[in-house]
């Protein structure tokens, strides 16, 4: 007779809450680490953003970080992570005021249940400013998490608020700081927009950059399971008050990029000089933010890596899947 003996002892289930987590990133870290088992809460602002949740196996909370009193829809529970994914443009400073009490009142549930949670706040390698050097050129080298700070203007009270993180000596919590490259996949972002130029183009794809700019990206699930790896590692001395770039191991160029969409659409292909004064909110201003990120911090002490094909090697899945995802928005 074979004997077969069963643990009955209780795994403990980590929580994580992710706020903004209907966002393209918010929606893809949130989605990763319900993947990876853990059991995950999503903060979301609108309630047409809660059956998404409630379908992959999330739990909704439907409030912001200025008003608290969502916090009584989550009753005792306590997280052992804090995932960060909120911003408002148009006030930043009031609103991540706002978001550091809310991290405080719930990192103290945690700290009075006996947790140290972790705090992960989602910056940007924007953070580093646009590259002095394009593809080929001497003297070019990554950015790295040691690389000085000089985001666009814009950008730099969310910039601010993530080295404030990581200077932060709080006893309840450690943080993070996560800068990833531009992502695409899926809804595609701000790559999305290079879907629409290339479609609406008659015979030549036009784009206003330079041919060899740099543009560095991620798959946005990979961006997501960069969380996980993070949050999972049995050494919290390694990240703690650290902060992680996140990138593809190889960049792309403009001129790599408008070759793959031009050959897509079956366009031809021109690049203009691009002005002075380009504004981040055009289709072209992707390929005007030159950069390089190394992303060899997080591959060292996690193992990640990107799983995903690179933006020009799966560029027919994207398009298709960026194509599907309009039809239901």
């Amino acid at each position: 007779m074979i004997s077969i003996l069963f643990n009955t002892s209780k795994m403990k289930i980590k929580k994580v809450l992710v706020t903004g987590a209907n966002g393209y990133i918010g929606n893809a870290v949130t989605k990763a680490f319900s993947r990876a088992g853990w059991k995950t809460y999503g903060l979301v602002r609108k309630e047409s953003a809660v059956a998404d949740l409630a379908k992959n196996e999330i739990h909704p909370i439907l409030g912001t970080p200025e008003d608290l009193s969502f916090l009584e829809q989550i009753g005792e529970t306590v997280f052992d992570v804090i995932v960060l994914n909120t911003e408002d443009t148009s006030n930043p400073v009031p609103h991540y005021e706002k978001v550091k009490t809310m991290v405080n009142e719930i990192t103290q549930r945690s700290h009075n249940a006996g947790i140290r949670p972790l705090v992960m706040f989602t910056s940007g390698c924007k953070d580093y400013g646009v590259m002095d050097k394009n593809d080929g050129e001497p003297g070019l080298a990554p950015h790295t998490e040691s690389s000085p700070m000089n985001p666009p203007v814009q950008l730099a009270p969310r910039m601010d608020f993530g080295v404030s993180f990581l200077e932060n000596k709080d006893a309840n919590f450690d943080s993070t700081v996560l800068r990833p490259t531009i992502v695409y996949g899926l809804t595609s972002s701000h790559y999305g927009n290079l879907f629409d130029l290339a479609s609406k183009s008659d015979s030549v794809l036009q784009l206003i950059a330079d041919p060899k700019a740099i543009m560095h990206s991620l798959h946005v699930d990979d961006c997501g399971e960069a969380y996980v790896s993070l949050a999972e590692h049995p050494k919290r001395e390694e990240i703690a008050q650290q902060a992680f770039n996140l990138s593809n191991e190889k960049y792309e160029t403009a001129q790599e990029v408008g070759k793959a969409l031009a050959d897509l659409y079956q366009l031809g292909l021109e690049f203009v000089a691009p002005p002075v004064d380009m504004l981040m909110n055009s289709v072209h201003a992707l390929a005007n933010f030159s950069q390089w990120v190394g992303s060899d911090k997080i591959r060292a002490i996690t193992g990640w890596k990107e799983k995903r094909s690179t933006f020009i090697a799966g560029i027919e899945e994207y398009r298709l899947a960026y194509e599907a995802n309009k039809l239901d928005s």
